[in-house]
């Protein structure tokens, strides 16, 4: 495994100040954001840093836009918007060599719609066929991450299955806080081991990118240092898995406490 740092909480500073505290911190992996603040510093100099900092060793993932888009919007607007930002995504990750580049998933607020909510769930995935089509000439991964909230199409990895039938090609981008809300809310005695047994089932391969950050199991914190998971147990667990991709820290605790505490924690959990 590759651990890694994400730009995207890390927003006080220009994106090319952020890329220099993270290596400053140690890490070697960092996962750039295609939203606001940072979307506006991907100049020619920003770009021609990342090239430099890749030939010496630093890689880099992509986490695509998922503020005020939807690719599964019953709105044809939106819609056209959604994908035009994701397919601007991925022509930026293809030239820079960011792999994965990480989408988050369609929603509906009309799930009770049954007919209605059956045909937006087909737009989305119809749109996450060309998305993989056109990362696949592109010569980039996407991998969808799993949100546990109930409107969107893709909250738990049992689901996965259906969705890389649909769009092959995609992978999977497991982040883990996220998984263990929901299966906090399902009730279920061992979120953990659950985890674990969705990954074996999905099967490794299809795993392409992992979060990591922490919470209670009631909401998406994204703390580190303070939390209920044993984010050791499911690291270890993904290890003998087999994985070997990136795991990127997603969380406050580095602006709020320094990336020290972070990097402590984070060695005292590393397989």
């Amino acid at each position: 495994m590759f651990f890694g740092f994400s730009t995207y909480f890390l927003t006080n500073d220009s994106l090319s100040g952020v890329i220099d505290r993270i290596l400053e911190s140690g890490f070697r992996v960092i996962e750039l954001s295609y939203e606001p603040p940072h979307l506006f510093d991907y100049n020619d100099g920003l770009i021609e840093k990342i090239d430099r900092l890749r030939a010496e060793g630093v890689a880099f993932s992509m986490h695509g836009p998922f503020l005020e888009t939807n690719l599964g919007s019953y709105l044809d607007e939106i819609m056209c918007l959604s994908r035009k930002r994701a397919s601007a995504c991925l022509k930026l990750s293809a030239r820079i060599g960011a792999d994965p580049v990480v989408l988050h998933p369609g929603y509906s607020f009309f799930r009770k719609l049954k007919e209605f909510d059956a045909g937006l769930r087909d737009r989305f995935l119809n749109e996450l066929k060309g998305i993989a089509a056109e990362a696949r000439d592109l010569g980039v991964q996407v991998a969808l991450e799993n949100v546990f909230m109930s409107y969107f199409y893709f909250q738990n990895l049992d689901e996965f299955n259906g969705i890389v039938e649909a769009a092959p090609g995609i992978g999977v981008a497991l982040d883990i806080g996220h998984a263990f809300i929901s299966k906090r809310a399902a009730k279920d005695p061992d979120p953990e081991g659950s985890i674990l047994e969705d990954v074996r089932r999905m099967g490794i391969e299809h795993l392409f990118h992992v979060h990591l950050h922490n919470n209670d199991g009631t909401r998406d914190d994204h703390d580190f240092n303070e939390g209920s998971i044993d984010m050791a147990r499911v690291l270890s667990g993904l290890n003998d898995l087999g994985y070997t991709g990136k795991v990127v820290v997603e969380t406050l605790d580095a602006e709020r406490l320094g990336f020290g505490p972070v990097i402590k924690k984070l060695n005292e959990i590393k397989p």
